[in-house]
């Protein structure tokens, strides 16, 4: 299976978490951007035929109307079998979902991070727990069936009962998939500049815990340490990055995996716009290095993964000691991540790269 990720680094106001490639709208040379867009398009391999798409950014439906059309007719010689696009609530109406729905999209993903108006405010959103709720409404209403979630923990000032009030109201709503992050203050971002009260590590981990047990209790399934779904509604997407699986990304800044080399395109929109794409870096992965990430990639999801002799050979003594350290479950040639791990997983995966 292979997938295609098209990065739109628009955005409608920069949150003050965020550290993703993108800037506020309007930008000065939209039309340059989609321009180069159509021709990096053109220059896919032949037998590219991706069976999932996924539009992020940015925010794509922060693009008015107009523009989303052209977007679409960019798009419209790809038939993948799961066609996923990121959308904030602030961004989106009926025509723009009804856009969406036509021009092939089945899964739709709303950022809505939380729902109290404290922890909104913290975050730099721009709608309120009222528009993400009529948001989700009108993405049913337009025909989506398989709509998910996207929220956050750890947010400064959050409560462990705001946590709970965000859970209820995101499933009282009944979506499909459920993401959930723990807040990461990347370098260079507003929030990290203002140096807020962190909350302690201690209450994270039960927040945490709590998620995992509510969701659980709702009948998600957690297949991946972020990620919850009812069954059968795992993003495919995502699951081909966990699984070492091959896709290609479009747009400044976005990573591509192909054919055994691995490449991102340089984070430069104007040059991007000027000149199309170039290459931030360009390397072919020997295959003891492939094996490496594919594995480190593959312990995010919940069921583990299936070990090769060759890793075996390399890396037995480090997965006895993790699971010594009660870190790793080994079962015969299968690794996953041990229930006190999934909340540490980053220490883990320093082992194993």
């Amino acid at each position: 299976m292979s997938g295609l990720y098209i990065h739109i680094p628009f955005c409608e106001r920069k949150c003050s978490y965020c550290a993703f490639y993108s800037f506020p709208r309007p930008w000065k040379n939209e039309d340059g951007f989609f321009q180069a867009l159509e021709k990096e398009l053109q220059t896919l391999p032949a037998d590219f035929l991706p069976e999932t798409v996924f539009i992020g950014g940015g925010t794509p439906t922060a693009l008015d109307i107009q523009t989303l059309a052209k977007l679409f007719s960019l798009l419209r010689k790809f038939s993948p079998a799961e066609f996923s696009c990121e959308a904030n609530p602030g961004t989106v109406d009926r025509q723009k979902l009804d856009l969406l729905r036509k021009s092939g999209v089945n899964r739709l993903s709303i950022g809505v991070q939380s729902f109290d108006s404290r922890c909104l405010e913290t975050l730099g959103r721009i709608h309120s727990a009222e528009e993400a709720e009529a948001a989700f409404r009108l993405a049913r209403a337009a025909g989506f069936e398989n709509t998910g979630l996207d929220l956050m923990f750890g947010i400064p000032g959050q409560t462990v009962p705001k946590l709970e009030a965000d859970l209820d109201r995101a499933l009282a709503l009944n979506p499909q998939h459920i993401s959930i992050y723990n807040l990461m203050y990347e370098e260079g971002t507003l929030l990290t500049n203002l140096k807020p009260q962190k909350l302690d590590e201690s209450l994270e981990r039960d927040m945490y815990d709590l998620i995992r047990r509510r969701l659980t209790v709702a009948g998600f399934v957690h297949y991946e340490i972020s990620n919850f779904a009812r069954p059968g509604f795992e993003c495919r997407h995502n699951l081909l990055y966990w699984s070492g699986g091959e896709y290609i990304g479009v747009g400044p800044a976005a990573h591509s995996h192909w054919k055994g080399m691995r490449w991102a395109n340089t984070a430069d929109l104007d040059g991007y716009c000027a000149n199309g794409p170039r290459r931030a870096f360009d390397e072919k992965l020997d295959p003891e290095a492939k094996e490496r990430e594919t594995l480190v990639m593959g312990l995010r999801r919940l069921a583990g993964v299936d070990v090769s002799a060759g890793l075996w050979k390399t890396l037995g003594g480090n997965f006895r000691t993790l699971e010594k350290e009660g870190l790793l479950v080994i079962e015969g040639n299968r690794v996953r991540l041990s229930e006190e791990a999934l909340f540490v997983s980053d220490a883990v995966f320093a082992e194993l790269v």
